[in-house]
């Protein structure tokens, strides 16, 4: 599970700055500012999961809505229609 958690995790981070640049319209500065918060979270999260992990739920309890968690998280993003470029924005491939 953790090489997939490390896979989605670098694979968004690469691409993200030329998708809020791009199709979302953000200024570069903005972009650059959203990508350090979603760093950040995205990096210190596991700490504050950890302590609830620890004080209320068990190992395999933990483990299992973890799954259950980044499967339904991950399988989600494509139905958002905030995350789909508008209808008359120009997608550029490098």
């Amino acid at each position: 599970m953790e090489i997939a958690e490390r896979f989605a995790y670098h694979g968004v981070s690469a691409n993200l700055i030329s998708y809020l640049t791009g199709p979302l319209g953000e200024s570069t500065a903005g972009a650059a500012a959203a990508i350090n918060a979603w760093s950040g979270v995205a990096t210190m999260l596991p700490l504050l999961m950890a302590c609830v992990a620890d004080a209320w739920l068990e190992r395999y309890r933990t483990i299992v809505l973890a799954s259950l968690l980044f499967v339904v998280v991950s399988s989600s993003f494509s139905a958002l229609p905030i995350l789909s470029p508008a209808p008359h924005a120009r997608i550029v491939a490098f």
